[in-house]
């Protein structure tokens, strides 16, 4: 069974998909690297609609290692009229709190004259310290060591319950709780599937399909569960979770391992 946080969602996912529909950010690209603070460029397009819109801020977000993003401040201000196509070249070298090499993402803000506003966001990207060659062979080999998935937008998704160690109890049904940071890629739930675990071979299972339909999350859910037979000694249970990212990326998030007592 699944609950949402918030009881006019569907309202809400009704009007993004009636005005936001058909616009996205398709620059930065995967994996691309800049090499000047002051000549980024986001590209932004759209279908075609009766919904006037205009581009009237970029956010930008510092990503560490672990995929935590956090909000650093609006790097472009403005208005410009989104036809079906829109670039626009950010300075981050006028961003206070941005160091590097590093890696970011930006937030697009697009303005609807009649209805919501949209935000987009952008795939990660990776900016150099300098341009000069003694520098960028090092700063390559930093940005190779990187983890794939915070390229690929694959961060910001946590299932936050059941808890790491928690014990359930066999039969009775408990809440699966998943939360989404509003910096994440990732949008659209395809799956939530129980597995179970051998903690000596460590070898994983699937037990059931918990949920398996597409579902859109914007900040939490809550899916109902029931496990019918308890963990033997030397198992226990996780939840494994996929989905899609506004860039058509699939993503796995995994939960804690947890017990079920009988």
């Amino acid at each position: 069974m699944l609950a949402r946080a918030d009881d006019l969602q569907d309202e809400i996912d009704a009007a993004k998909k009636k005005f936001c529909g058909g616009i996205a950010v398709s620059a930065p690209a995967t994996n691309a690297v800049f090499s000047s603070p002051s000549q980024v460029k986001v590209t932004v397009t759209r279908k075609p609609d009766a919904q006037a819109k205009v581009i009237n801020g970029v956010d930008v977000y510092t990503i560490d290692n672990k995929g935590s993003a956090k909000y650093i401040a609006t790097a472009w201000k403005g208005n410009y009229a989104l036809n079906k196509k829109a670039t626009l070249t950010v300075n981050l070298s006028k961003v206070s709190g941005l160091k590097y090499p590093g890696q970011f993402e930006f937030r697009v803000w697009v303005h609807n004259k009649a209805g919501p506003d949209c935000t987009l966001m952008s795939k990660v990207f990776k900016v150099r310290s300098s341009s000069s060659h003694s520098n960028a062979a090092d700063e390559q080999e930093a940005f190779a060591n990187l983890d794939k998935n915070i390229d690929r937008g694959c961060f910001g998704v946590e299932v936050t319950a059941p808890k790491l160690g928690q014990h359930q109890k066999a039969g009775t049904a408990f809440p699966v709780h998943i939360k989404r940071d509003s910096s994440a890629h990732f949008d659209t739930i395809t799956a939530l599937t129980l597995m179970k675990i051998d903690l000596t071979s460590r070898k994983p299972t699937e037990v059931h399909a918990t949920f398996s339909d597409k579902q859109t999350i914007t900040q939490m859910l809550n899916v109902k569960d029931t496990i019918d037979d308890a963990s033997a000694d030397n198992s226990a249970y996780f939840y494994k979770l996929t989905g899609t990212t506004q860039h058509e990326e699939t993503c796995e998030f995994y939960s804690h391992p947890f017990y079920v007592d009988a």
